[in-house]
């Protein structure tokens, strides 16, 4: 089993960098399709911006959890429950953002994986 450990938390992290590339990689495909070819008009109130913002700083998150984990994870995760709370959509919606929270719960199990396993083997080296 402890052979085994390295990799099942190898294994977890690029799940989630993985993860977290396909979420931001269909955010930026998104964006670049409705800039290319606009549904409607420019954002015309603050909270259509601020949705813009909250999901723009969830992708950026998971960016930054490629180097800091638990942080990248907690700011992506908040943002999109901010994001939830400020626009009330359906089931639908409420998925997409269940996907969207994928990378930032792999990056907090990974924090929480290498944090516990670094203690243990802190504790068997005394």
């Amino acid at each position: 089993m402890p052979v085994l450990l390295p990799v099942l938390l190898s294994v977890l992290r690029w799940l989630a960098r993985i993860s977290g590339l396909l979420v931001a990689g269909a955010c930026v495909l998104l964006w670049v399709g409705d800039l290319v070819n606009p549904h409607s008009g420019p954002p015309s109130n603050a909270l259509e911006w601020a949705g813009i913002v909250f999901i723009a700083t969830a992708c950026a998150a998971m960016f930054v959890a490629w180097r800091w984990e638990l942080p990248g994870a907690l700011l992506s995760l908040l943002s999109l429950a901010a994001f939830a709370a400020l626009i009330r959509g359906d089931r639908t919606f409420h998925l997409a953002i269940l996907v969207m929270a994928i990378p930032g719960l792999l990056y907090s199990l990974d924090w929480l994986a290498r944090r516990g396993h670094a203690g243990r083997s802190h504790v068997r080296a005394r």
